[in-house]
């Protein structure tokens, strides 16, 4: 019996060492650090291999506000033309507000007036407002805008010597552009002819 009691008392001692052991074993470490934990994705927001534009869209490229488009000019619309007009020293008054344009022995309405009181004919505005702009040679065929400049900037109420070929923008009362241009040789007592266009009021 005094020998069991020692042997009883080392097999208790390893069994409690060895169960020790083992907790310590898988007791975690302190300088282990803890495992990341696991962050969840969205839908549609995980990496594809592209990068997301600003507007959540993936793989695309929105157009810039700067290459957008602005609004395109439109046109002027044309009244008339380009047609002929004939101006007499019978009726020499030019109504350029109607289509085609009215030439007439009396000028309450009239844009332009042909004189044939001396050897050539000559050409003035009525009622004497600078409407009238005489054009260089050698330039473009203006357009309804560049003819409004061409009144606002050296506007007169004289046409100047005539000639054939010779060019003019004007105004009319009612706030029409027109373009002619002298088609025939003035002389005295022969007729005016004369290309003419009309640009009609915006809107």
């Amino acid at each position: 019996m005094g020998i069991a009691i020692p042997l009883i008392g080392i097999v208790v001692t390893v069994a409690v060492s060895r169960s020790g052991s083992d907790g310590d074993s898988k007791a975690p470490s302190a300088n282990t650090a803890p495992a990341p934990e696991r962050q969840n994705t969205p839908p549609g927001n995980g990496t594809s291999g592209s990068a997301a534009s600003p507007s959540g869209q993936t793989g695309q490229t929105g157009q810039s506000p700067a290459g957008t488009p602005g609004p395109t000019s439109r046109p002027a619309k044309v009244l008339f033309g380009p047609g002929t007009v004939t101006a007499t020293a019978s009726s020499r008054y030019v109504d350029l507000d109607t289509s085609p344009p009215l030439v007439t022995p009396s000028g309450k309405a009239a844009d332009l007036v042909f004189g044939f009181l001396f050897g050539k004919p000559d050409l003035v505005t009525e009622g004497s407002s600078p409407t009238l702009a005489p054009l260089p040679d050698g330039s473009p065929d203006p357009t309804a805008a560049d003819c409004a400049e061409a009144v606002r900037k050296r506007g007169s109420y004289l046409g100047g010597e005539l000639a054939l070929g010779s060019r003019f923008c004007a105004v009319t009362d009612e706030g029409r552009t027109a373009y002619f241009k002298l088609t025939s040789v003035p002389a005295s007592e022969t007729p005016v002819r004369m290309e003419v266009t009309v640009w009609d009021l915006a809107g």
